[in-house]
């Protein structure tokens, strides 16, 4: 396991959302309760009480997500106010994976893609020949990365008569038998209506898509612009669904020189896709509802609310963390500085903690104060834990395969947390280091 935590820092008068890598974990067990267990004996040896946390992420696994038994529902027994979110960037991965299997000719979409790549990629002389042909090379479709089958559909999309031309020629007597079958069977996938259809869907969907993802894993990213984004990524897709069905019906009508069979297989294909934007839509609205209540819940924090003396604040759920009596002196208190010093271009609540610490306002408004940093450190994603999986990937490989667990820590924290190493006085620090181990005193 990696193990960041997330957290508000205050440094004079900067505010930052910092998630800070602290250590790799080794884990022998895979049940909830060994996971949980371990999770909580690391934080007690770090020195950090499990009171003190107030949110949780962790990705869509069974044992870490489930409701009854998992890791985050342990935990929150624990302690009640550690608000669990599921990662958005795996929910939205997941949702995509059940609406591209909830069609019969959607499935075998990016298999076909997958195909292509595999084709071109098993021998340098066929992929010569498609860079020759495209000048673009093939992208490999994951089914665990999107950002991955957005690149992908791209380049078809792009070059896709240029891709059936480089098909054409590896179909050409001069190449061997095994080429030639291969690369006719992949240019009849490729050429099929259904594919061809489906291209049409998923070039607009994915793009969309993959922004949302990239969006989601930017750091320090709070709830309020997640639910935004989110939201903003359902209407796209509510939109581009009535665009096809007011097309759909377009075509039926232009449909007179079509047979029978023709306008039932395309009504077929059309119903099919609608589907696949049904099914997603769908998708997206139940994994996130967790993400727009808590959204919702700290509504108010937002400054056009919380500066605005018509918008009505509702406490009623709010943690016992502050004095909720005495929050509203305090918001008015709030408004009529801001007011005065004429600053009216807050539009964050990460902008609203920077003023109240610019302004040294922390002992005229110090319930605001913890709403804020409270709000700023529920997690959405686990982002900064892959990312350093990217990096164990590379500091452990082959020739280091026998290091410690300290030592693998150690090594990843000074590559993951490079703007902070190389900030470092590496003289003082082998100065320290030589008197500490040093064998003889000089008088």
């Amino acid at each position: 396991m990696s193990e960041v935590l997330r957290y508000v820092e205050i440094k004079k008068n900067e505010v930052k959302v910092e998630e800070s890598f602290l250590r790799f974990i080794e884990t022998r067990g895979k049940s909830a309760e060994e996971i949980s267990g371990l999770i909580l004996r690391e934080l007690e040896s770090d020195g950090i009480q499990i009171g003190d946390c107030r949110g949780q992420a962790f990705d869509n696994a069974a044992v870490m997500a489930g409701h009854r038994s998992g890791v985050q529902k342990r935990i929150s027994e624990i302690n009640p106010e550690a608000v669990f979110v599921p990662c958005t960037n795996h929910s939205l991965n997941l949702a995509c994976v059940h609406a591209a299997s909830v069609a019969v000719h959607s499935v075998p979409f990016f298999g076909i893609l997958d195909r292509l790549f595999s084709f071109f990629s098993a021998s340098t002389h066929r992929w010569d020949v498609l860079i020759q042909v495209t000048g673009l090379s093939i992208k490999r479709a994951v089914e665990t990365r999107w950002s991955s089958r957005a690149d992908a559909v791209n380049v078809v999309v792009k070059k896709l008569s240029e891709v059936v031309t480089a098909l054409e020629q590896l179909t050409e007597e001069g190449e061997n038998a095994t080429t030639r079958s291969d690369a006719s069977l992949v240019l009849d996938s490729v050429l099929s209506y259904p594919l061809l259809s489906f291209l049409s869907l998923w070039k607009s969907v994915l793009p969309e898509i993959n922004d949302a993802q990239k969006y989601m894993q930017t750091k320090g990213l709070d709830l309020q612009k997640s639910s935004v984004k989110l939201t903003a990524l359902r209407d796209y897709l509510i939109q581009n669904r009535e665009k096809m069905r007011r097309n759909r019906k377009k075509k039926r009508l232009d449909g007179e020189g079509m047979t029978d069979a023709a306008l039932r297989f395309d009504a077929e294909l059309r119903r099919e896709m609608l589907s696949v934007i049904d099914r997603l839509t769908e998708e997206i609205s139940c994994r996130f509802q967790q993400v727009h209540d808590l959204a919702s819940k700290y509504a108010f924090l937002v400054p056009s609310n919380l500066l605005d003396d018509n918008y009505d604040c509702q406490l009623g759920e709010i943690d016992e963390d502050i004095e909720k009596e005495e929050f509203f002196a305090e918001r008015k208190r709030l408004q009529n500085f801001v007011e005065a010093s004429g600053n009216d271009k807050i539009d964050e609540p990460i902008e609203l903690l920077s003023f109240i610490q610019r302004y040294h306002l922390g002992e005229s408004a110090p319930n605001i104060m913890i709403l804020l940093r409270i709000f700023l450190t529920r997690a959405i994603s686990v982002a900064s834990c892959e990312r350093s999986f990217s990096k164990l990937k590379l500091i452990k490989n082959y020739l280091r395969s026998a290091m410690s667990q300290t030592r693998l820590t150690d090594l990843a924290i000074l590559s993951i947390e490079r703007e902070f190493s190389d900030g470092l006085n590496f003289d003082s620090a082998i100065n320290n280091f030589a008197e500490i181990k040093a064998r003889k005193v000089c008088l």
